[in-house]
């Protein structure tokens, strides 16, 4: 069997918080206090951090699904479902070796807030408004891992490291996500406006923000 992947060895120097969210598209930092939240409640926090790299799986190959005939995002989209894989497995290997559990699927009211915003009208639309819904996933976690690392990076350099290996992939994730949506809205013919409608969701994800950082789940 082989082994789930591990990381090398040694922590790189932390970014600021301040300096992750000028390359991100959020517009609303999270509170700082979810940090020391999250870190005084980790058990929680990798508990449903699995869940996220499951359900981050799962929405990956889901498009794969809904999109067979699109090579370029099915290329990319299995390679970031096998990526969030092993993400979970190193993620589901620190829980065991600490003695905790994975928990079962729970409600994220962040997410629900972003899915309600899909529009259904046309194939067309419903596409491009997954692609973004996932880049704004990705954006947020890249901002709260990095939260996150900044309280821990003293504390428990193993969770550390975790996090310092993982805030990358987000970025890169949500990179590839919103490059994917700008492609598609570029092949359209008819006067669909990509930016407006990006706006229209980094201004709903702003809201929902603004209800957050009261848990320490990863979207909480």
């Amino acid at each position: 069997m082989t082994p789930p992947p591990t990381a090398a060895t040694g922590l790189g120097p932390v970014p600021g918080v301040e300096e992750l969210m000028a390359d991100l598209p959020l517009s609303r930092p999270t509170d700082p206090t979810w940090g020391e939240l999250a870190a005084a409640n980790l058990p929680i926090f990798l508990a449903d951090h699995a869940i996220c790299e499951q359900q981050a799986a799962l929405f990956g190959l889901s498009l794969v699904g809904h999109y067979p005939e699109d090579h370029e995002l099915v290329v990319h989209m299995s390679a970031l479902a096998a990526e969030e894989v092993a993400h979970l497995r190193r993620v589901t290997t620190l829980l065991h070796k600490r003695g905790l559990s994975l928990l079962g699927r729970r409600a994220n009211p962040w997410v629900q807030g972003l899915r309600k915003h899909l529009d259904n009208s046309s194939n067309a639309n419903l596409k491009v408004d997954r692609l973004c819904l996932g880049a704004l996933i990705e954006a947020r976690s890249c901002e709260r891992f990095t939260c996150l690392l900044r309280v821990v990076q003293s504390t428990d350099p193993e969770v550390a490291l975790l996090l310092q290996d993982l805030g990358p992939a987000e970025k890169r994730h949500w990179r590839l996500f919103i490059e994917l949506a700008r492609r598609e809205a570029a092949q359209r013919s008819d006067d669909f406006d990509f930016d407006s409608r990006w706006q229209g969701w980094l201004k709903l994800e702003d809201e929902l923000a603004a209800q957050g950082g009261k848990s320490p789940t990863v979207h909480g």
